[in-house]
């Protein structure tokens, strides 16, 4: 189990495509990437939005936080700070 601590919010990033059809999607990283999306799976105590919680989709920008591998997953480990926005249309999809 991996439990977030203090204002740290633990998700997993959504996926896109690398392809649409056939049209090949560049891969943006950096200053120029959008933002990304991803799925909260541990909330610590100090994040002091209640509508951030296990379960909701998140907007947050490529340079926050960290990424690292856990159970071959790769997890992201942001702030409460670095959170755009609180996706509520499972349909959207930043590409």
């Amino acid at each position: 189990m991996l439990t977030a601590i203090k204002n740290r919010i633990f998700l997993k990033k959504d996926e896109y495509p690398e392809k649409i059809g056939l049209i090949y999607v560049p891969k943006k990283e950096g200053h120029n990437a959008p933002p990304y999306i991803g799925t909260v799976i541990s909330v610590g105590p100090d994040v002091k939005d209640e509508d951030i919680k296990v379960g909701c989709r998140l907007m947050f920008h490529d340079l926050a936080g960290t990424e690292f591998k856990f159970e071959d997953t790769k997890i992201y480990s942001i702030r409460d700070i670095d959170v755009v926005a609180i996706v509520e249309d499972n349909d959207l999809q930043i590409i």
